[in-house]
């Protein structure tokens, strides 16, 4: 009988050791995932304000092309006028000669 007696003292040491390895374990674990919370929060903010800036960045980006080609336009019109102008001026002076040798 005693030895039944120390056994089931023993059980019951081993079950409170194990009860509080379990609570332990388990609190270390909801401490864990909280820093993982944390972390992927942070990560998260990260990504959003990255995002903005590449959007942003894209924006910008287009807005510049399309100046880019405005302006490009603009120059070939002014092109274009430039030629059409001289050759008016020319055929303008060829006449005023012409008139002038006549």
């Amino acid at each position: 009988m005693v030895d039944l007696e120390k056994e089931v003292r023993d059980h019951g040491t081993r079950i409170e050791a194990v009860e509080k390895d379990v609570i332990k374990l388990n609190k270390d674990l909801s401490d864990g995932l909280n820093r993982v919370d944390q972390s992927n929060q942070y990560l998260r903010e990260q990504n959003r304000d990255i995002l903005k800036e590449v959007i942003k960045r894209n924006n910008n980006a287009d807005q510049r092309d399309f100046e880019i080609k405005k302006m490009a336009k603009t120059n070939q019109f002014k092109m274009f006028g430039m030629i059409f102008g001289a050759s008016g001026l020319a055929a303008l002076m060829l006449e005023i000669i012409m008139k002038l040798i006549k």
